[in-house]
């Protein structure tokens, strides 16, 4: 009999009945199977003891505890069964009959319902059984998918009473009093950058020459982030809506921030010519981009300008559109962020080269979709962003570096090594498309660097960056820092947005502890105490957790937007690129609108009179009797055949390879 292991999971639900559970541990990566008719009620997302052992097909094991349940209501169809009224939900990973107690209660036959679960399945009772709370709307509107999509990933657009009645106190201007022990910083020219729709402003930045040939000379880089610490407390409502919200989340016609508007928006936020209480890191910068002399320290700064990302694109175009002062701070900036690239890309950083979709609404009516557009549109926006993330990363990378020369108990934003697996996958695909890839090489962030930058030009280079995506270990919080694979950076930390994330909240409170335990600029008293590594890592696993939902979230309303932009474009043809197979169909993108669809096997088949099968290779779908091949990357013509808005999907048929 094989070796049998216990381990804390999170449980995944296939709607054909079996489950994995995904270890929380970082010793166990690979998931646990959990075969049909063995979930014992477990719902998809809740916490598990598993025991689990070695089988021919992998780990296969059995639940032993449900730990946490995560799901606390459902969203459905209010309908009558027999006697009993029933919840119709859409979500395929809800195996469980949803048996309403108490009749339709608030909710209205028909409509879309909200209910709370109070009787979870378990042995002979294979039911789910819920109250039902309030009608969400009616199936179908816009409005209703989304909330459908808030409530499954539990984001709460309300905040609670004590949240709303602390943020209210909140001083409106800042006071003599919160300038004790603080780095009077209001002489440097900081600015801030951000889209033009944004409303949070949590970091300016600005650099000083050291020198007098701009050319040879180093920089200092300060990086200002908004003193979120110093008004959200532990202990109070507003901290205790931050933890459970974890992170703000950002849908395409409305962001459901962290904090009350009363922070977020307003103190919290580093808006142009007012005093702004800041926590600052600095450091020099040297010619070849290396960074030392690292400080943080609390301080009040006094930023000089809001620009746009569109503003600071023009400029670097040559556009003498900010005024000379404004632009030479610009060119600063973007000289000094050009040096922290060159190093980081020496050091065999990844840029994965995956365009992100931007849904274009109308400005007076949020609910019609103009358009879905790349959200960098040219290589000059594209420079834009680039020079504020370089200057992010050099901040959290600092912050990182502190952190562990003091054991100081921050949450690392930890990037482990590349699945061995999925590399040998990516090598197998890349040899198909006739290039080479090492995967020993790969599990360097110089040799994935080396094969990424291969690919440029190639039409299959999308389908190869998503797979590495895929390769690569996922993103999480821990307090055990194993380095950021991506960055090639030996540690990293979460910093620069506490605004809309809780881990660089804690990261603040620790250097905050740390500053003023050492003597230095740490703002007034109460100092923040310094948490035990016990209480960083159970945030730690609490933000990643609640990371991945709000990740689900967005990009839910971002395919379920897609879909009812598509609508009315059933019928229509597009040109677009194969970007990935399955066994159930052909994924591909249009080149615009810019969004993905899916060819159903079924119907390739049906309509060039032959089976596919997806070959051994993963790249290609091959007719059997013809040999006829459709390769990742192709260029293809497809026909919008439907649109659904309650699965999210676009439905495409084949028209011709271009």
């Amino acid at each position: 009999m094989s070796q049998r292991s216990q381990t804390r999971a999170v449980l995944h639900v296939n709607p054909g009945g079996y489950g994995f559970a995904q270890p929380l541990s970082a010793d166990e990566t690979r998931g646990v199977f959990i075969p049909p008719g063995y979930l014992r009620g477990a719902l998809d997302g809740d916490e598990l003891e598993v025991v689990y052992w070695e089988s021919e097909k992998g780990l296969e094991g059995r639940i032993e505890t449900i730990i946490k349940r995560k799901r606390k209501r459902v969203v459905g169809l209010l309908t009558r069964a027999g006697k009993s009224w029933v919840l119709e939900v859409e979500d395929p990973r809800l195996i469980w009959p949803v048996i309403c107690v108490g009749g339709p209660g608030e909710g209205q036959p028909g409509m879309v319902v909200a209910a709370l679960i109070i009787e979870y399945p378990d042995g002979p009772n294979p039911d789910l059984r819920v109250r039902v709370e309030r009608t969400v709307g009616k199936p179908g509107a816009l409005e209703t998918e989304i909330q459908k999509i808030l409530i499954e990933q539990q984001i709460d657009d309300v905040f609670t009473d004590a949240a709303h009645n602390e943020a209210k106190r909140v001083p409106t201007t800042v006071l003599e009093d919160e300038l004790e022990h603080r780095a009077d910083l209001r002489g440097l020219p900081f600015m801030t950058i951000d889209p033009p729709d944004a409303r949070d402003f949590d970091d300016a930045v600005c650099v000083e020459l050291l020198g007098e040939n701009s050319h040879v000379d180093d920089y200092r880089l300060h990086v200002a982030i908004a003193d979120v610490s110093h008004y959200v407390r532990e202990g109070t409502g507003i901290d205790a809506e931050a933890r459970e919200r974890c992170f703000s989340a950002y849908l395409p016609d409305r962001a459901i921030p962290m904090l009350p508007h009363q922070l977020s928006s307003h103190m919290c936020s580093l808006v142009p010519k007012q005093d702004r209480l800041a926590m600052v890191v600095s450091m020099r910068v040297s010619p070849a981009g290396e960074t030392s002399e690292w400080v943080v320290r609390a301080a009040v700064i006094h930023s000089r300008r809001r620009m746009t990302y569109a503003e600071v694109a023009t400029s670097l175009d040559g556009a003498d559109n900010l005024g000379k002062k404004a632009r030479g701070r610009v060119f600063a900036l973007r000289d000094c962020a050009d040096r922290l690239r060159k190093a980081r890309l020496r050091r065999g950083a990844i840029e994965l080269d995956l365009p992100e979709a931007k849904v274009v609404l109308e400005e007076d009516d949020r609910t019609r979709i103009l358009d879905v557009v790349k959200s960098r549109s040219t290589k000059s926006m594209t420079r834009a962003y680039n020079l504020v993330e370089e200057l992010m990363i050099a901040a959290n990378e600092g912050v990182g570096e502190l952190a562990v020369e003091h054991g100081l108990p921050v949450v690392f934003r930890v990037h482990d090594k590349p699945n061995v697996e999925k590399l040998a996958n990516l090598t197998a695909a890349a040899f198909a498309l006739g290039t080479k890839a090492d995967p020993e090489k790969l599990q360097k962030p110089r040799g994935a660097q080396k094969f990424l930058s291969q690919l440029e030009g190639e039409t299959f280079a999308p389908a190869l960056n998503m797979l590495m995506l895929r390769a690569m270990s996922q993103a999480l919080y821990s307090t055990g820092n194993v380095g950021h694979f991506a960055l090639a950076s030996k540690a990293y930390v979460h910093f620069t947005s506490p605004i809309r994330r809780y881990p660089d909240l804690i990261s603040h409170r620790v250097m905050k502890a740390w500053v003023a335990k050492h003597g230095g600029d740490c703002g007034p008293d109460p100092v923040p105490r310094m948490p035990k590594p016990s209480e960083s890592e159970d945030l730690a696993v609490r933000c990643s957790e609640r990371e991945r939902e709000i990740v689900a979230a967005e990009r839910a309303t971002q395919s379920l937007f897609a879909a009812v932009f598509m609508l009315d474009r059933i019928g229509d043809r597009f040109e677009g690129a194969i970007t990935g197979l399955s066994q159930n169909g052909v994924f591909v993108q249009l080149d615009a609108p810019f969004v993905d669809g899916m060819v159903k096997v079924a119907d390739l088949e049906k309509e060039r009179g032959e089976p596919y099968y997806r070959d051994e290779t993963g790249v290609r779908m091959v007719g059997e009797r013809s040999g006829k091949t459709l390769t990742i990357g192709d260029r293809v013509i497809v026909e919008v055949v439907d649109a659904s808005v309650p699965r999210r999907q676009i439905d495409l048929v084949l028209i011709s390879q271009v």
